[in-house]
């Protein structure tokens, strides 16, 4: 509360208001005051608030200021306590208007004067059933899109074009630099005029340059055909999965069976709400950033007393860091705590050594992990989606939790150490403060003595760990290596009946042409002799009819 009472008073103190409140003067107006400076800053925002507060009624006060509110877009209920706190000036009521007023006061200037011109003007459907009203309510809606087209426009406009004091600005620069290039070019021109073979290398340089700038576009282009491909493989790869399975269940039921293609189409449904549902959850994300965005805009801008005052806090902050450490360096000079730092030395070597291998390691999974999917990829290409059996996803289940229980054992066992160790440190450092050749100085370098000899256990621990990570790494592979020795006679033979496929499609669309040419000759024929019988059917009528 008293920082939106002083951030109210500074912004009252500031233009275009000036009026030089101190914190506790303002909060000691009485209510009468207290809406006279609403009055101020309604009055700011449009002209119509200019109006004596004495002499209006409080109900057509309130009447008119929540209006007002409500056009502008402040969140309240608007109920009767409300209304009460607002007739009677109430500084529960009047500092958060206010406070939410000065906060966006230009936004809130311009949706005011927006809102003379944009406001929906309610006319009763009977009203519009005149002529002359429906024709004067006609012309309102077209004014008003006209209003609407021109100040976007002139938005754009204001927006589109520069001050011209920075424009002046940008020209001078612009003219500065440009005789510093000037001064630059004759000093260089003076350095090569006996220079014999400045030119030709002026004329390699300069192809050089054109060709870097067509390596970084080539470059550039290269990734975006790249991105295409990997589009184009990835749609290729779901129109085959879905062919091979179109075909599958023709084959598995001659001519087509309902069920399959029920199910099918369900499974095809599926997939299609689970795109639906992952696209609407990103399109609510981007909403999600778009609001706060406009939020953030929304906000008054910063002034040059808040950066001022932030940079204060960062250079007494880094006094202070520097005091510190001052301090700390001072402290380090005493020769009883070279045996702590030679532990912690080697503890440090000891964790960069661990991290090293960590990483490695966590490289060679996500290798393995590339090479699993693109396995698992060809696949699904030659025999559609794998799916893990019940007791293997049981087995594998039991692990992943035997593993996640030991996992947090041994991380809950580091941090109690962890503690321990800062708790021993904290107690060293109030021993030194207090006498500097302390008593137990023997018990508690055996304290850290054991804390170091378990910590070096939980890390054995951690390598044991890993060491079985690698292990379930390698015996993945060699199922991998398996499966890919299983699949490849069937792979083989899967190429042979291709061969022999595409032979066979070959002879049936030579087959199927003579057949069409054959048929079309045929059926030339037999329209000739129609027509022929036909016409030898009309003449003995005609004689019989002579």
């Amino acid at each position: 509360m008293a920082a939106q009472l002083k951030e109210i008073v500074d912004r009252l103190n500031a233009e275009p208001f000036n009026l030089d409140l101190s914190l506790v003067g303002f909060d000691e107006k009485d209510p009468f005051e207290l809406m006279e400076i609403l009055k101020k800053v309604l009055t700011f925002l449009d002209p119509k608030h200019d109006v004596d507060v004495r002499e209006e009624k409080p109900d057509a006060t309130y009447q008119r200021i929540s209006e007002f509110l409500h056009i502008l877009g402040y969140q309240c209920s608007f109920d009767i306590e409300f209304q009460q706190g607002l007739m009677s000036g109430d500084k529960n009521t009047i500092h958060p208007i206010l406070y939410w007023l000065l906060n966006n006061l230009e936004a809130l200037r311009k949706r005011a004067y927006l809102a003379k011109f944009c406001m929906n003007l309610e006319v009763p459907e009977e009203f519009l059933r005149e002529e002359q009203v429906a024709e004067v309510y006609r012309s309102y809606k077209e004014l008003q899109s006209q209003f609407k087209a021109t100040h976007s426009h002139v938005e754009q406009e204001r927006q589109g074009r520069m001050n011209p004091s920075d424009l002046q600005r940008e020209v001078q620069q612009l003219d500065a630099e440009r005789e510093q290039l000037a001064q630059k070019i004759q000093l260089l021109k003076a350095k090569t005029e006996r220079d014999e073979g400045f030119a030709q290398l002026l004329q390699v340089t300069s192809m050089l340059r054109k060709e870097q700038e067509e390596e970084a576009r080539l470059a550039e282009k290269l990734q975006e055909q790249k991105y295409q491909l990997e589009q184009t493989e990835q749609l290729y790869i779901e129109r085959s999965a879905r062919l091979r399975e179109m075909r599958e269940a023709q084959m598995h039921e001659g001519e087509g069976s309902a069920e399959a293609m029920f199910k099918m189409l369900s499974t095809e449904v599926i997939k299609s709400r689970e795109a639906l549902a992952r696209v609407s959850k990103e399109r609510e994300e981007k909403i999600e950033q778009l609001r706060d965005m406009d939020s953030t805009l929304s906000e008054p801008p910063v002034r040059q007393v808040d950066i001022d005052n932030l940079e204060n806090e960062i250079q007494a902050m880094q006094n202070e860091i520097h005091s510190h450490t001052e301090k700390i360096s001072e402290q380090n000079q005493d020769s009883r705590l070279a045996v702590y730092k030679q532990q912690a030395n080697l503890v440090a070597k000891k964790k960069e050594a661990v991290l090293k291998d960590k990483k490695a390691l966590e490289d060679e999974r996500d290798s393995l992990s590339r090479d699993l999917s693109i396995k698992e990829r060809e696949y699904e290409e030659m025999k559609g989606h794998k799916y893990m059996k019940r007791d293997d996803f049981k087995n594998y289940a039991a692990a992943l939790r035997d593993k996640s229980a030991k996992f947090k054992r041994l991380k809950a066992e580091l941090s109690e150490l962890r503690q321990e160790l800062a708790e021993l440190e904290k107690h060293e450092q109030s021993l030194k403060e207090k006498d500097p050749t302390p008593a137990g100085l023997v018990e508690t370098e055996q304290m850290l003595e054991r804390a170091s000899v378990e910590k070096s256990q939980v890390d054995r621990a951690k390598g044991k760990t890993l060491d079985e990570i690698s292990a379930i790494v390698q015996k993945i592979n060699a199922q991998l290596k398996e499966k890919k020795n299983k699949l490849a006679p069937q792979i083989k033979a899967l190429r042979s009946i291709r061969q022999n496929f595409q032979q066979v499609e070959v002879k049936y669309l030579e087959k199927k042409g003579q057949y069409d040419q054959a048929k079309t000759t045929v059926d030339a024929e037999l329209s000739k002799v129609a027509t022929d019988v036909r016409s030898l059917e009309i003449c003995p009528l005609a004689v019989a009819a002579r």
